[in-house]
């Protein structure tokens, strides 16, 4: 397994990193912006997604700061728990 991503990583790598999940697991493409729940992506894979992205990045995600569950709202967190870990 490679080293986890730390700062500096731009949002954009960690969003196309997230979508590349996203794919794995779902085996189709989705709109970024859209709620994934929307999109048909059931509670068990958003649990599983989350589970990669958290070992991907080693950080411990809280999904419930959430106001959506899109890629972009993902993306965000992630990359706003890798900033605060280099504070």
């Amino acid at each position: 397994m490679t080293a986890p991503l730390r700062a500096g990583v731009p949002v954009t790598d960690v969003r196309e990193t997230i979508m590349d999940i996203m794919r794995t697991h779902l085996d189709r493409e989705i709109d970024p912006s859209v709620d994934v729940f929307d999109q048909g992506v059931t509670s068990l894979t958003f649990i599983r997604v989350v589970a990669q992205i958290n070992e991907k990045y080693d950080i411990a995600m809280d999904v419930a700061e959430l106001e959506e569950a899109s890629v972009d709202a993902l993306s965000g967190l992630v990359a706003e728990q890798l900033r605060s870990e280099n504070r």
